[in-house]
């Protein structure tokens, strides 16, 4: 598959933010490690530091989820001549590529992601429930961008690197 160059400093920049957004989710999961699964009643606590490393793991899953899926798909489409027309259209290139399992996997990761950036006050049993969904499939978004990795140098002989 021709590599179209015009491209590729462009993507090279978008995993280079990947990778910081990586390290900072592993970060967040190291520090969070005791407090998971998540209930309700630990959402209703007054514990302002667990509250800032439950928000600061929400906020990099959401910027990985979002640099993975606008950033580093589209630009991979990009470096091969090809358009994604639309996300479903993006996903099932990502698919036949075998960097994502499935399209359906994705669409429930980006669910989960959005329930992550809905704030109701009332709502600490649904909160509970997205944050303890985003741990679990928080390893799959890094896991998504080594499949990336591997299909770049597999097919393009290019190395990325990076700190997985």
């Amino acid at each position: 598959m021709p590599l179209n160059k015009k491209y590729l400093i462009l993507f090279e920049q978008n995993w280079s933010g990947s990778q910081r957004a990586i390290k900072r989710m592993k970060a967040s999961i190291s520090r969070l490690e005791k407090h998971f699964p998540l209930t309700a009643q630990a959402i209703k606590s007054e514990d302002e530091a667990l509250f800032e490393k439950i928000d600061a793991f929400r906020i990099r899953f959401a910027d990985l989820q979002d640099c993975i899926g606008n950033k580093l798909f589209r630009n991979l489409l990009r470096m091969e001549d090809e358009e994604g027309l639309n996300m479903a259209d993006t996903l099932s290139r990502m698919e036949k590529r075998h960097i994502l399992n499935t399209a359906d996997r994705w669409r429930k990761m980006r669910e989960i992601r959005n329930a992550l950036s809905h704030d109701y006050p009332e709502a600490e049993s649904q909160r509970a429930e997205a944050l303890n969904m985003a741990w679990v499939v928080a390893p799959e978004l890094i896991e998504i961008t080594e499949q990336i990795e591997a299909y770049v140098l597999r097919l393009h002989n290019i190395k990325l690197g990076g700190d997985h």
